[in-house]
């Protein structure tokens, strides 16, 4: 019986990287017993979850933008709403 857990396949690619960031990349692997892939891995996948973020808030900024001046005044008096009931839970 096999007890290892499936890893999942990952893509082998080529990347070129400037001298000084391939001496911070091996430094950090080096202090955080991490291979190269692995630092990388993790720097990425937290731009591209920053990226994301940035992304959704340009949007809602563009929908409030987009809104009239009645929308506006009524998004204000829903989210007064929200906070008096929201105030109230957490007082209980």
């Amino acid at each position: 019986m096999d007890t290892h857990e499936a890893r999942p396949i990952k893509a082998k690619i080529t990347v070129t990287l400037s001298p000084d960031l391939v001496r911070q990349l091996d430094s950090l692997s080096k202090s955080g017993d991490r291979s190269r892939s692995q630092v990388i891995e993790e720097a990425l996948h937290r731009w591209l979850q920053d990226y994301t973020q940035r992304e959704l808030e340009q949007q809602v900024e563009q929908y409030y933008r987009s809104l009239s001046k009645a929308e506006r005044q009524e998004s204000k008096e829903w989210t007064r709403i929200a906070a008096k009931s929201a105030k109230r839970l957490w007082d209980e």
